[in-house]
């Protein structure tokens, strides 16, 4: 057995053992990378507001643009039964911010969540997508924005199916965009 298995072995071994001690949430900032393992589960719990990422950004001018939502939909091909990173990573994003939103949701009244590692990831997520990232060979923001943009934000939305209703849970503060 190499070694970095045994660390993942012992790695397993430990959150096991700190699981038997206190059932329940699992909670603790050595605790959070756990949940990179599993994803979010919550959806099968009926059909509930999800959250959705949604950014804009400011031209040098100091306009705004329309908000962009941040969504894995992306066009499914027959390989993706055997190979699909493109899809798995815009699937990834999603539970990032499926956590965040969870994360919000567990804040103590007196926390900031500008603290959460989740929040700083998501941040980073809108940032890139607003420089022009890709999943794949697909934009993930799929309607064309400025390319002399100098700031964005932006917001984590609890939407219905089908865009029914939709509740700001977060915005985040203007920053600035770096090249």
């Amino acid at each position: 057995m190499d070694f970095t298995n045994l660390l993942i072995l012992a790695y397993f071994v430990l959150l096991a053992v700190t699981l038997r001690k206190r059932w329940g949430i699992i909670q603790g900032p050595w605790l959070f990378f756990f949940r990179a393992f599993f994803p979010n589960w919550k959806f099968y719990h009926g059909i509930n507001p999800a959250p959705r990422l949604y950014v804009r950004g400011q031209t040098e001018s100091g306009t705004w643009t329309d908000w962009f939502l941040i969504y894995p939909r992306l066009p499914r091909k027959l390989t993706h039964w055997v190979h699909n990173p493109a899809v798995n990573l815009a699937l990834t994003h999603q539970n990032l911010v499926d956590h965040l939103a969870n994360d919000i949701n567990d804040l103590p009244a007196e926390g900031d969540v500008r603290h959460l590692i989740t929040y700083q990831l998501v941040s980073r997520l809108a940032q890139q997508a607003m420089q022009g990232d890709r999943w794949g060979d697909q934009a993930m923001i799929a309607i064309e924005h400025p390319s002399n943009l100098t700031a964005f934000q932006y917001e984590v939305r609890m939407e219905l199916p089908e865009g029914a209703s939709s509740q700001t849970m977060l915005q985040s503060p203007v920053m600035p965009l770096w090249n």
